[in-house]
């Protein structure tokens, strides 16, 4: 799947449209130049750190236009803190540097956005928001930064702590 991902992406920074069969190729005839990791090294809940949880519905694929998949944002929790916390994971360039990001906004309250060139995650730390709705997004781009894939939610969600 990564293969496809990273053939689709390269396809899509050079301007041309990949139709699945065209990003299809064997793991013998190609490899990806973006990476040396076959999987990202981190989950979630490494990122983020002890007693952070996945939240139902908070978790999104990071793509480009053309639907190519770069990595997956998560929105996690922790309910004996009331702490937010959201990572965007690359799938994509592992261990390449890249401009890689995470934000989070609790309504009525604070904000947080990470953005660096990353080699595999992007976090926001943790942030208040025991009973309060949040929304969240995470991005990446490829190594030249022409292309941009991102995933979250706009909408105000993740409200009943």
């Amino acid at each position: 799947m990564l293969t496809r991902t990273v053939i689709a992406a390269s396809l899509a920074a050079a301007g041309i449209a990949a139709t699945p069969a065209a990003a299809t190729a064997t793991p013998t005839t190609a490899t990806s130049a973006a990476s040396s990791v076959t999987a990202a090294p981190y989950t979630p809940e490494r990122v983020c750190g002890p007693g952070f949880r996945r939240v139902t519905d908070g978790h999104r694929a990071m793509r480009t236009r053309e639907g190519a998949v770069f990595g997956h944002v998560y929105l996690m929790y922790n309910k004996r803190s009331g702490k937010n916390c959201v990572a965007a994971i690359k799938t994509a360039y592992l261990g390449t540097k890249t401009t890689t990001g995470a934000s989070i906004v609790v309504r009525g309250g604070g904000r947080s956005e990470d953005v660096q060139k990353y080699r595999f995650y992007a976090e926001t730390g943790h942030v208040n928001g025991s009973w309060k709705c949040v929304k969240f997004w995470g991005w990446t781009r490829d190594p030249s930064g022409h292309v941009e894939a991102g995933g979250g939610r706009n909408t105000w969600g993740n409200c009943a702590g």
